[in-house]
């Protein structure tokens, strides 16, 4: 347990869902430019990419010993991605679209440590509810969407409009944490150690 951990984020949704499970760690923001990388249509491969440039960024900030953890994660309907919006009129837009249907939340993670890496991905179904439109731009002022990618964000607001969801809630968040274990399996380390 002497491995010092990294959440190379600055999400403190991610920050919270990690304190939860009582492991030390710290948070370093990757400052990666996700608009660097397009999106060629695999959002599988999309967000693996991001995830390993941001903890490729927080590596190179000296890092290259610690356990560094990052995660990307996108909306996808079909067959386009949804990060974060860039206006409000754009997160209005993105609930519109997502409004009385079912989406996917796909989340990769990558954690690095010196030249070892390890990576995997989950994906929850969600549905949403018809949104009455004109409670579209009330939801996106009141619940900080710009932020979220697909403009929404389970745990503030969401009983609102999420009718289901199929798998790990904690993917929504950003973080799937069943499958975080399986990885952090592969350096030693498991969450289960430290609920003791």
């Amino acid at each position: 347990m002497g491995t010092q951990l990294v959440l190379g984020s600055s999400s403190k949704i991610r920050k919270a869902v990690l304190e939860a499970f009582r492991i030390p760690f710290i948070c370093v923001s990757s400052d990666f430019d996700e608009r660097s990388i397009t999106y060629s249509g695999d959002p599988f491969e999309y967000t693996r990419e991001l995830a390993w440039n941001k903890a490729n960024a927080v590596r190179s900030q000296g890092f290259s010993d610690s356990l560094i953890i990052t995660a990307d994660t996108v909306v996808v309907y079909e067959g386009e991605v949804f990060n974060k919006p860039e206006s409000e009129e754009h997160a209005v837009e993105m609930l519109r679209t997502l409004s009385g249907t079912s989406h996917s939340v796909i989340t990769s993670l990558v954690l690095m440590q010196n030249e070892k890496v390890a990576s995997a991905s989950e994906t929850t179904q969600v549905s949403f509810i018809d949104i009455p439109p004109q409670h579209l731009k009330t939801y996106v002022q009141a619940f900080s969407s710009l932020k979220r990618c697909g403009g929404y964000c389970v745990q503030d607001g969401g009983g609102l409009i999420i009718k289901q969801i199929e798998g790990c809630v904690y993917n929504i968040q950003g973080l799937p944490i069943k499958t975080l274990n399986q990885l952090l399996m592969e350096f030693n380390i498991s969450l289960w150690d430290y609920l003791a």
